[in-house]
């Protein structure tokens, strides 16, 4: 449930606020249970107690989770992942500038892909895959700045269409 929350933010959340919310779960948590070595200070990301915006690799632990990217003079740029406790990928994508750029992959925790899809300057865009945890075809369609548009095919169990959905700037128009 929680891997399900964390994807649905991604993709409908700005990077900025979910940092926020991110830190603001990390002071309600247990201290020793995670660990973050970077602090937001205007808009940048820097080491605690420093001015200097960090340029390097962010290793981060949150609720279980291992987050890892790389930061550029205070900012995100390069490799995202978010990894299940045991190391294993469960998200993997590129941050630009603090924002979600490209194709990012979810994985359910047997490494299977979940999910799949694009984002273009931190907002879901083009053609996003779902599967099932077996890895046959979910759900499929298309996202137009951010949301829902055109044809979205929904698959059963066993790989056939089991409904079609016709969505129009985010708004389901017909089933």
């Amino acid at each position: 449930m929680r891997k399900h929350l964390i994807k649905n933010i991604l993709l409908v959340m700005p990077v900025s606020l979910f940092l926020l919310l991110s830190t603001a779960l990390l002071s309600c948590a247990k201290k020793e249970n995670n660990k973050i070595d970077l602090v937001n200070k205007n808009g940048l990301l820097c080491r605690p107690g420093s001015n200097v915006p960090f340029t390097g690799r962010e290793n981060a632990r949150l609720s279980g989770r291992i987050i890892e990217y790389d930061v550029v003079e205070g900012i995100k740029n390069g490799d995202f992942k978010i990894l299940y406790s045991d190391g294993n990928p469960q998200i993997v994508g590129q941050m630009v500038n603090n924002k979600n750029e490209g194709i990012w992959k979810y994985y359910y925790e047997n490494l299977r892909l979940e999910s799949e899809g694009n984002f273009k300057n931190d907002i879901a865009e083009g053609k996003w895959i779902w599967y099932y945890l077996d890895g046959k075809l979910k759900e499929q369609g298309s996202y137009v700045s951010g949301k829902r548009d055109g044809t979205w095919e929904i698959y059963d169990e066993n790989g056939k269409i089991s409904a079609e959905k016709k969505f129009k700037n985010g708004e389901l128009i017909n089933k």
